[in-house]
C-alpha cells in the first residue's frame, strides 16, 4: 500500500481546476452531426462522456467538490 499524499490547499485548487477543465473538455457538444444522425451518442461523444464521468469519480474519491 502506498502512503497517502497530502496536498497543500493551493495544490488542491489547481487539481480541482484541472479536473473541471478536463470534464468541460470531454463533455459532449450540444450539437453533433453524428449523434443527430443516429439519434443517440456517437462513439466519439460516448467515449468523451465516459472519460468525463471517470474524472468526476476521481474528484469524488479525492473528496473534492464536483467540477461545475
Amino acid at each position: 500500500m502506498q502512503p497517502a499524499i497530502i496536498l497543500l490547499p493551493a495544490q488542491r485548487e489547481i487539481l480541482r481546476q484541472a479536473l473541471a477543465d478536463a470534464v468541460y473538455y470531454r463533455d459532449p457538444p450540444l450539437y453533433c452531426h453524428a449523434c443527430e444522425a443516429q439519434d443517440g451518442l456517437c462513439d466519439h461523444c460516448a467515449g468523451g462522456l465516459a472519460r468525463a464521468r471517470a474524472y468526476l469519480a476521481l474528484s469524488r474519491t479525492l473528496g473534492m467538490p464536483e467540477p461545475q
